[in-house]
């Protein structure tokens, strides 16, 4: 399964009319391509399930993000050129508490990204205990070569000082100065419009969930 045939199309042509008058116009076309990306979502969250459970009851709408950009930042441009969808596991996209699996579309600037982007300092601090408890298990999922291949090098601004509770001398340090942790996977356009990208992301997916998983570890619930 692919992506709605329309949904580069209406992107591109939104970017160069990005304004309530032609989008109004456009409405009954936007409505159709929602629910399809809806319907897309749905079929990629059933290839999520089987590997993982946790994600069982999550809802496709709760998954996309809407085009609609906040008033406050809009700056005359009131709509935004790409869809997002993130799917998490407690079942809504605005949950940044915990590492979920992240697909955005942009016509020249797809690709599929996870991790913790900006964790708060509480979900910091598990992942730092994770790390000091068992770093060679996530220096492991790091270095996988498929992994690698996949997503290149791990992402995320870092301390100059080691954070708080522990020394130069602590093991995995560089992991342990880090203040974000995230990895992406760049899609062309001709990857998004492939009969088989869906399969694409759950294959994606199934490489990420290493990582995603030690994000999480130790999460109260």
């Amino acid at each position: 399964m692919g992506i709605p045939a329309d949904t580069l199309p209406f992107l591109r042509e939104l970017a160069a009319n990005n304004n309530r008058e032609w989008f109004n116009e456009q409405k009954p076309r936007f409505v159709s391509l929602q629910k399809e990306l809806l319907d897309m979502i749905e079929h990629l969250l059933g290839q999520v399930i089987q590997r993982d459970p946790d994600f069982i009851g999550v809802e496709p709408k709760r998954c996309l993000f809407r085009i609609y950009k906040d008033a406050r930042f809009a700056k005359g441009v009131p709509y935004k050129t790409h869809f997002g969808i993130h799917i998490v596991a407690s079942g809504h996209r605005a949950d940044f508490e915990r590492a979920g699996f992240y697909l955005h579309i942009e016509p020249g600037a797809s690709f599929i990204a996870g991790g913790a982007h900006s964790p708060s300092g509480e979900w910091l601090k598990r992942i730092r205990r994770e790390i000091a408890l068992r770093g060679d298990d996530f220096e492991a999922v790091l270095n996988d070569k498929i992994f690698k291949k996949w997503f290149g090098e791990l992402q995320g601004a870092s301390l100059v000082r080691p954070p708080a509770g522990y020394s130069a001398e602590s093991p995995h340090l560089e992991l342990l100065k880090r203040k974000a942790m995230l990895v992406s996977h760049a899609l062309s356009d001709a990857d998004v419009v492939d009969k088989k990208f869906i399969s694409h992301c759950a294959k994606t997916f199934e490489i990420y969930q290493p990582f995603m998983d030690f994000l999480n570890a130790g999460e109260r619930i």
